[in-house]
């Protein structure tokens, strides 16, 4: 078992800019070698990085191999002997792969633990994660960060993960670890970035005292659905028109429930995307074959009465508003919809017209006594309760103005035009919380939007309204 190694605590004069050592110009590395695994006395196998994969930032040009070694402590500065990591202009992201030897299946492997060396500003300043990709759940995993250390002293930690080995090694026998910054404020270096894979067969296997506390957003939390932070630095696409085009190179699938069979959702989650699945919850969409097995007055695929807990029209829209208040009628059928995306294989939900109640929406609903906000908490509370019980994520879909009411029930949230209404800044409720905000601008100039997107820590494109395979997404820009 690897023992962590204690620093002590001094200060160093580094290189301060990116440019002042050479940077790899490729965003993917490769091992100089195909001995990748050592075998520890007491069984446990630790597997050295077979290949970095680079998303955001640059790295320099040392190799692989130099991390595959602990050789610096204190405030030592020997060039050779590390990466730096350099952020662009938002953050750092680099993705490590590892792979277990062929003969060792998933099932042989009791526990992992990531092994590291590293130095870099104090959180404060900038905060360096590392995190696990759990490929069970599609969501990334925070094992640690740089909590305990002092700026520019090297920080040799253990961190053991707490989720059963099983949910981390995917179908080719690859482990992917994450190491990013939330800013760019400085550049970080690595030393060691290593994984332990204590196995089955093993004896004497001690966990430590070392970070056991991951959760998929740093927080505590132990819940295991997707629950995204703005640290994942998330790219996405939303597509709920036309035959879904998997060329873009995201880490979010916002479709379609209904349109989309189980098999594409599946081939989706395969090429390693988190999958949403959309609906609307607020609104009656007359083609949504699901209403007459609910309603036995609906004989067609348009309804144009007022029978509980049906509303006014929509306006610009082919849809009628829903009366929230009656749970009791919607419940069965928003339930079925629910075990629908979990039965397809949904990762997460995205329950559209969440904001019914809004003085603007007021009118077309149509409803004597008017809906309030209180009638609208009450639904979208009981909404995220529903999708948790079945262990799906949930997005809070716009109604801006119960961001703070609501922020505790939603995992995430998505907005559209809030940069074109100014309403951008209200979900700071969302990221102070570490939770994820996705959203889209229909007009506008894309390097503005990403640009006020990238300072409130926001994952925007820009899309077409009609929702079809075109974007332009804030990566780009």
């Amino acid at each position: 078992m690897l023992k962590q190694v204690l620093v002590t605590v001094s200060y160093v004069a580094v290189c301060l800019t990116t440019a002042c050592m050479p940077q790899a110009d490729n965003l993917n590395l490769l091992a100089e070698d195909q001995n990748r695994t050592m075998i520890e006395d007491d069984g446990s196998v630790i597997l050295m990085a077979d290949a970095l994969t680079v998303k955001r930032g640059s790295v320099s040009n040392q190799g692989l191999s130099v991390v595959s070694e602990q050789s610096m402590s204190g405030t030592q500065d020997n060039w050779n002997d590390y990466l730096e990591l350099s952020p662009d202009s938002t953050r750092f992201i680099g993705d490590f792969t590892f792979t277990l030897p062929a003969e060792i299946l998933f099932s042989d492997v009791e526990s992992l633990a990531i092994h590291t060396n590293a130095i870099g500003e104090a959180k404060s300043e900038q905060r360096w994660l590392f995190r696990i990709r759990d490929h069970l759940n599609s969501r990334w995993f925070t094992v640690g960060d740089n909590t305990e250390a002092e700026s520019w002293v090297w920080q040799a930690q253990s961190l053991y993960i707490s989720l059963p080995a099983e949910h981390f090694i995917d179908n080719q026998n690859q482990i992917t670890v994450r190491v990013q910054s939330n800013n760019d404020y400085d550049v970080g270096n690595l030393d060691y970035l290593v994984v332990e894979a204590a196995l089955t067969t093993g004896s004497d296997t001690d966990p430590g005292d070392g970070d056991d506390s991951g959760d998929g957003n740093g927080d505590g939390n132990t819940q295991t659905w997707w629950q995204p932070s703005p640290a994942d630095a998330l790219t996405w696409q939303w597509q709920l028109q036309g035959s879904i085009d998997h060329s873009f190179n995201v880490d979010v699938y916002d479709i379609d429930l209904f349109d989309t069979s189980a098999a594409e959702i599946a081939q989706l989650k395969d090429e390693g995307r988190v999958v949403i699945c959309y609906f609307s919850a607020g609104t009656y969409e007359g083609w949504r074959e699901d209403w007459r097995q609910f309603f036995s007055f609906i004989t067609d695929d348009s309804y144009n009465g007022n029978k509980p807990p049906f509303a006014g029209k929509m306006d610009d829209w082919d849809e009628r508003w829903l009366d929230i208040r009656r749970i009791d009628l919607l419940g069965p059928i928003m339930n079925a919809r629910l075990d629908l995306a979990k039965e397809k294989g949904c990762d997460a939900v995205e329950p559209d017209n969440m904001d019914a109640w809004t003085p603007d929406n007021a009118s077309a609903v149509n409803l004597s006594p008017a809906l309030t906000g209180e009638d609208q908490i009450r639904y979208n509370q009981w909404l995220a309760d529903e999708a948790h019980a079945r262990g799906l994520s949930i997005g809070l879909k716009n109604d801006v103005d119960q961001l703070d009411a609501l922020v505790a029930h939603y995992d995430w949230a998505l907005n559209e035009q809030c940069f074109q209404y100014n309403e951008c800044e209200g979900y700071s409720v969302f990221t102070q919380a570490n939770k994820a905000v996705f959203g889209v601008e229909y007009q506008g100039d894309i390097n503005t939007i990403c640009t006020k997107a990238d300072q409130l820590s926001l994952f925007w494109m820009k899309k077409k309204l009609s929702l079809q395979a075109w974007r332009q997404g804030c990566e780009d820009y």
